[in-house]
């Protein structure tokens, strides 16, 4: 389920997300066709005799939205799909530390999220800056605190290699502060210069190919050493080196919706804006899509409600 906004939008970014500061109006319109989204696909799932498995929250950044719209959220979602979200694994991107507030982290916990991203991409303040952030590596590390102390969440964080202004040496001490936090999950990308982004836009010096191989390379070392284990990886166009994104868990906390989109075994049904749905059934698949941008989806929200029929059409209910 996306929730396309951010409080700024960081450079290297290409996914579909809205600065809050530019958009804030767009919230509540974009929450009413959401409903609209949600009802006609719980429909559509029940129709088809799905089980829902795994539930992820991401964006942008969904604890952009206050802890009353979260809890709103939660809460049409158990209406719609009948279950509690608790009962099962239940993801929430949480990645801009300036977003994340006690609140809201106990809203989460009231509804059963198990599994909690923190993204901080870099600890350092000066890469952080270069890449349009408006925290600090300190603030990141108050946000962590803020999870712990909540309870109950499996933590995610996500770092990239070949940012601005960034270097091996950098990375290393990156590596070192996020590792010393702990989180059961540490998932390391290599930069991806996609053309929506502003950093492909402005262009200007980034960490060359060796650089961000010794970059992954200490990543690797680091995690292993830290007994984190390899468990998905995947590859993006535009990415720097032609290197990849891989996902590292401590033994037992493996994240299924990761591993799940990177197989073609199991269906992956989505709602909200820039969504990407993934039928599957032996022998077949099929895809389809909701409008990128939020204004594009509010306008088409009775097209998409319509298009949620053919997750019934293509299972023959």
């Amino acid at each position: 389920l996306g929730i396309p906004f951010c409080p700024t939008r960081c450079s290297y970014c290409s996914f579909v997300s809205q600065s809050v500061e530019k958009s804030m109006a767009l919230i509540p319109r974009y929450l009413e066709a959401l409903w609209l989204d949600i009802e006609a696909t719980a429909a559509a799932v029940r129709r088809a005799q799905l089980r829902p498995v795994s539930l992820y929250i991401g964006g942008g950044t969904p604890t952009t939205l206050s802890a009353p719209e979260l809890d709103e959220l939660c809460s049409r979602l158990e209406r719609a799909f009948g279950l509690r979200l608790g009962e099962i694994e239940f993801t929430v991107e949480a990645g801009r530390p300036d977003t994340i507030t006690r609140e809201k982290l106990e809203v989460l916990k009231s509804h059963g999220a198990r599994r909690i991203s923190v993204n901080p991409q870099t600890m350092s303040d000066r890469v952080l800056e270069a890449i349009g952030r408006r925290h600090t590596a300190r603030d990141i590390i108050s946000a962590l605190e803020l999870v712990r102390a909540a309870g109950g969440f499996a933590v995610n964080m996500d770092l990239i290699a070949g940012l601005p202004q960034d270097t091996p040496e950098g990375f290393e001490r990156t590596l070192d502060a996020v590792l010393a936090l702990a989180p059961e999950n540490v998932t390391v990308h290599t930069l991806s210069m996609k053309r929506g982004s502003t950093l492909s836009a402005i262009g200007g010096a980034l960490p060359g190919a060796e650089d961000v191989a010794r970059m992954l390379d200490a990543a690797c070392a680091a995690l292993y050493k830290n007994g984190y284990e390899p468990y998905y990886l995947y590859r993006q166009k535009y990415m720097s080196g032609g290197f990849e994104n891989v996902g590292w868990t401590r033994p037992g906390f493996e994240n299924l919706y990761n591993i799940y989109i990177m197989e073609e075994l199991t269906s992956i049904i989505s709602m909200g804006a820039g969504g990407s749905s993934k039928l599957v059934a032996p022998g077949r698949i099929k895809r389809f899509f909701a409008p990128k941008y939020p204004l594009e989806y509010i306008k088409s929200i009775d097209g998409i409600q319509k298009g949620k029929e053919r997750i019934t059409e293509f299972y023959g209910l």
